[in-house]
């Protein structure tokens, strides 16, 4: 089965149409609404522990990758950092951060997340989505379908700003371990039989970046053909193909 990780200001339909077709393929699929765990769970520490749980849960039932966008990503590659037994047959992250390179980095990043969410506040979300959808990391975004474009905006406005917030302050990148602890956690993970596989759109030249760090760690790695930061939103045809590929070569049975 699948367990699914959203990215930040998204909900789990953001996975449906993938979670659609790994179901019709026959596969179990849980996406959990991570924002629905914020009010109990508002460290990145915490919310690692409630997926871990979550995993493990699943697991007693049958073989599990777990995926993450982004944000999600970066939650799926902290909680086999915290839970290095994590009972997983595969690992999938999707244009996913590592983690600080070191202690400067890692105030960098408390900075920037304490503007944005002080903007998130002063500002309200809409206007703070005017102008988070202007950031170029998500340019490639502007020639998806018009349908697609609204429900995306649907999705990040349906939010609270303070929820945002309070998620940028307690599970930002600057809460992760430092990149070469993750990468090392990661490579832990792939030598005790975890498949674990990062992915990025082939227009998403920063992310592009990390897949090379995470080749050099031993990940396998795949850039999908026409894609940005989002590779499952704007290529769910071929992202799903992709899980499933994973899944098969894990010998994780639908």
């Amino acid at each position: 089965m699948f367990v699914l990780l959203h990215g930040f200001a998204q909900t789990p339909a953001t996975w449906k149409p993938v979670a659609d077709k790994l179901r019709a393929s026959g596969y179990s699929v849980e996406v959990p609404n991570l924002y629905a765990r914020l009010p109990e769970c508002g460290t990145l520490e915490g919310l690692c522990d409630q997926v871990a749980e979550l995993v493990t849960s699943c697991a007693q039932n049958a073989s599990v990758v777990l995926a993450g966008y982004s944000m999600g990503g970066r939650v799926a590659a902290q909680t086999l950092v915290r839970h290095p037994d994590l009972p997983v047959a595969a690992v999938v992250l999707e244009s996913a951060g590592f983690g600080p390179q070191d202690d400067a980095g890692r105030a960098a990043l408390a900075a920037r997340s304490a503007q944005w969410a002080e903007r998130l506040r002063h500002e309200g979300v809409e206007p703070f989505m005017d102008w988070w959808e202007t950031l170029p990391l998500f340019a490639t975004q502007q020639s998806l379908p018009p349908q697609v474009r609204r429900a995306v905006r649907r999705e990040r406005t349906s939010f609270d700003a303070e929820a945002l917030a309070r998620s940028l302050e307690g599970w930002g990148q600057q809460h992760q371990s430092l990149q070469s602890e993750t990468l090392a956690a990661l490579g832990r993970a792939r030598d005790m039989g975890v498949s674990l596989t990062y992915v990025a759109g082939s227009l998403d030249r920063k992310y592009c970046a990390l897949a090379d760090r995470a080749r050099d760690a031993g990940l396998s790695t795949v850039a999908v053909s026409g894609a940005g930061h989002n590779a499952h939103l704007e290529k769910p045809d071929r992202f799903a193909e992709l899980l499933v590929q994973v899944a098969n070569e894990a010998e994780v049975r639908a």
